[in-house]
């Protein structure tokens, strides 16, 4: 278990036995736990997207540099008790009776006439030069050709783009650097980038407040969006 999942845990452990944080518990829970507020928001929007809690619309602006926002309270999630299996009326068990009935009346009369049906087939078919059997479906012609058709390419994502080329100029760097940085590449949600950086396998957080990369991982997805360099770090600063 890496520093990002264990303190994910930690979190949702502590949301747990009190069921509600307010605010300003979530960063005295940062505080205490040496975490950044780009690594809080993260661990929040995890939690969310796990189902574990429930935040509050209203959101508390705690980095207004680098516009980081936080839930002004979450609450853990109660899980919802099974419901009980409503019995049966005497009207619906009588109303399936009734269609089982049915099922087998039809089966019994589909098997006197099927023979008669399946020869006259294998009689036209021989009329047809073909062997007996062989049928055509155009409409399962079709579906195979719609599966069949690959789908056409997304264009590659920009932002991913410029902060794979960023990893792999700086394969350990500090959060908010990396935040601030990518901000000013142009990139609307270095937050979010993050996150799905986090969730791809791309990057950990092995300690609080350091972001490192995978260098295999980031070098293979490279080559996946065929991200081409041509520009360098100092021409997207504008340096």
């Amino acid at each position: 278990m890496d520093e990002y999942e264990k303190l994910l845990k930690e979190l949702e452990e502590e949301v747990k036995a009190k069921q509600s944080m307010s605010w300003e518990e979530l960063l005295s829970w940062g505080e205490e736990h040496d975490v950044g507020l780009v690594t809080l928001s993260l661990l929040l929007e995890e939690l969310k997207r796990k189902g574990v809690v429930e935040a509050s619309p209203e959101l508390e602006l705690v980095d207004e540099h680098l516009e980081i926002s936080i839930p002004r309270r979450i609450t853990a999630k109660r899980p919802k008790a099974p419901a009980a299996p409503k019995p049966k009326t005497v009207r619906e068990k009588r109303q399936k009776g009734a269609r089982e009935q049915h099922g087998a009346l039809l089966k019994y009369l589909m098997g006197e006439e099927g023979e008669e049906v399946k020869e006259g087939k294998r009689e036209e078919e021989r009329s047809l030069g073909r062997p007996p059997g062989e049928i055509e479906h155009p409409e399962s012609v079709t579906a195979v050709a719609e599966v069949e058709t690959p789908p056409p390419q997304a264009p590659a994502d920009k932002d991913l783009a410029i902060a794979l080329q960023y990893l792999r100029r700086y394969w350990s760097v500090g959060e908010l650097r990396f935040v601030a940085d990518l901000k000013s590449l142009g990139v609307n949600d270095p937050g979010g980038l993050l996150r799905r950086l986090i969730s791809e396998g791309l990057v950990t957080l092995a300690e609080p407040g350091v972001v490192n990369a995978k260098k295999e991982e980031v070098e293979k997805r490279v080559k996946e969006l065929n991200v081409i360099s041509t520009k360098s770090l100092a021409d997207l600063f504008g340096f």
